[in-house]
């Protein structure tokens, strides 16, 4: 029992930095999403800003600031202009996400090759920090007063009221005086560049290395966005689901050390979980319960008229 519970604890704080990088990525997203904005870019966003991050890393010598500043505005770029296309433009939310994420994947490749070929000559660099115990800590500590503060944003105040009318029904919030554009520009400038954020905590907190597989084919975007949809885009709520999947994932590349099953097995295992989870969502009540935006991915175009 003793060794069980130590390494479970053990487990617990070597995954801190990955559910620090899912919850602000799954968060993020959540908040996109409850405006109405079908987001299918998150794994090229994800990939993208983990690169930016290893980038600024590199040739900015571990600049912390840098490191998350950089992805999380160019991210948050192209999530405003992804919020516009989609609000002005009578075109497919699907058709614009995934386009932007291979268009993100393509950027990812271009940008990493650079700092890891400086790297190689930087013997004793590594991008990002380790992380303490007490470091770590804070980390679960400050995503529990995220998630209450984006539970407050949401729910209590007038622009996260808007948010969610803009989901829901954007024509009719429109007639109500809501102004859709602006309310999902807001969402997108607020969650897009916590996706950012989130991709830049993965690097920096947890893989600290670059590479095609840890990051543009490790899925871990795609392993966001199924958080947010488990957990039905509640901010209470998906922190429970990131902190289960950071366990997850964590545990998972134990495995093969554990009980030697192999890498390909136990790199799937996360994901077929992703697709429990999912499926336990929209079978159970609690589809209803955490209801999607009901606008969610839908076309909306208003046009001009004159009389």
């Amino acid at each position: 029992m003793d060794v069980a519970l130590t390494g479970f604890l053990d487990i617990l704080i070597s995954s801190g930095g990955l559910f620090v990088a899912f919850y602000l990525m799954a968060l993020g997203h959540s908040i996109v999403e409850k405006s109405g904005i079908l987001n299918l870019a998150i794994d090229g966003m994800f990939a993208l800003s983990a690169t930016l991050a290893f980038f600024a890393d590199v040739y900015y010598g571990n600049d912390l600031l840098k490191s998350f500043l950089l992805p999380a505005v160019v991210i948050a770029l192209f999530g405003l202009f992804m919020a516009f296309v989609v609000t002005k433009f009578p075109v497919s939310h699907g058709a614009v996400g995934l386009s932007l994420m291979f268009l993100m994947y393509g950027l990812s490749s271009v940008i990493g090759y650079g700092p890891r070929i400086v790297q190689a000559t930087m013997p004793n660099f590594s991008p990002g920090i380790s992380l303490s115990l007490e470091e770590r800590i804070a980390g679960y500590l400050t995503m529990v007063a995220l998630s209450i503060f984006a539970y407050w944003f949401i729910e209590k105040t007038k622009i996260g009221v808007s948010i969610k009318a803009s989901g829901e029904d954007p024509a009719a919030a429109e007639a109500l005086g809501v102004n859709v554009l602006a309310s999902r520009l807001v969402a997108a400038a607020i969650g897009f560049s916590m996706i950012g954020l989130g991709g830049a905590a993965y690097m920096n907190f947890y893989v600290r290395l670059w590479d095609e597989r840890a990051v543009i084919l490790s899925g871990y975007g795609w392993l966001a966005f199924s958080i947010a949809l488990s957990g039905g885009r509640h901010p209470l709520v998906v922190l429970l689901t990131s902190f289960i999947f950071s366990i997850l994932v964590h545990s998972s590349l134990q495995l093969v050390a554990w009980y030697g099953i192999s890498r390909e097995l136990s790199y799937s295992l996360p994901f077929i979980v992703a697709i429990i989870s999912m499926t336990i969502y929209m079978a159970t009540p609690l589809r209803r319960l955490l209801a999607s935006p009901k606008g969610l991915g839908r076309i909306y175009f208003r046009e001009e008229r004159t009389v």
